[in-house]
């Protein structure tokens, strides 16, 4: 499922980010990339979200939550 469909306050890893390249290196900076474990922690208005990623959050766009892939952690 993608960010934007990703149940609030579960545990996700992230599984695949299909970013374009200007914004892709930037992302991983932040670190959103495939293997990282992440939480939402509020859907924003429009379709972005807010994620919390070992202790930072990382707020991120409609667009770029929509090309990014996610599990739920049991």
């Amino acid at each position: 499922m993608n960010l934007r469909e990703c149940p609030q306050h579960k545990a996700l890893r992230l599984t695949h980010v299909n970013l374009p390249r200007r914004n892709l290196l930037r992302m991983q900076e932040l670190g959103v990339r495939p293997g990282t474990e992440a939480v939402v922690t509020q859907h924003a208005g429009f379709g972005g979200v807010v994620i919390n990623i070992a202790g930072s959050r990382v707020a991120v766009d409609h667009r770029s939550a929509r090309n990014i892939e996610a599990e739920v952690l049991s």
